[in-house]
């Protein structure tokens, strides 16, 4: 994923919104780095819902998938 990301910055992506899902066993911070590694790119706009599943999907994390559909879905 950090190549993919420096990738991006290195084009100098813009114009863009971007949504996170992260796995919270292994990468509980992914999303935290991610953003912060983007932030230096023009006009980017980060989805308010983050997604955070603990190995397997729940309750919890169907219900912030759902509100990230909704959210990218306007």
């Amino acid at each position: 994923m950090r190549e993919f990301i420096n990738e991006l910055t290195e084009r100098g992506i813009r114009n863009k919104t971007f949504a996170f899902i992260e796995n919270g066993s292994w990468a509980p911070v992914a999303t935290k780095v991610m953003k912060k590694s983007l932030e230096n790119c023009k006009n980017l706009t980060f989805a308010s819902n983050d997604v955070t599943i603990m190995s397997a999907l729940n309750d919890s994390s169907m219900a912030q998938l759902e509100a990230l559909a909704g959210e990218l879905s306007i």
